[in-house]
């Protein structure tokens, strides 16, 4: 589940949804369904919400998992 998502979702205008789930290449019934857990994020997804937000969600907050994946050094 994505707090941030489902957060954003509730303050974010039907326009703003509809703009960011468009310019991320996915669907705002999606971004609803991320935001409940249904389904997870891809990485490539999850920059692209990041983008298409202006940075209001971002991939740590969306996928917390990957975001520590990227961040630790390989081993």
């Amino acid at each position: 589940m994505s707090t941030q998502i489902k957060e954003w979702l509730a303050g974010a205008t039907e326009t703003e949804r509809a703009r960011a789930a468009s310019t991320a290449g996915t669907s705002v019934a999606y971004l609803y369904q991320l935001s409940g857990g249904h389904r997870k994020a891809s990485l490539a997804l999850a920059y692209q919400l990041q983008v298409a937000t202006d940075g209001a969600l971002t991939v740590a907050g969306i996928r917390p998992d990957l975001a520590q994946l990227l961040s630790s050094p390989a081993a």
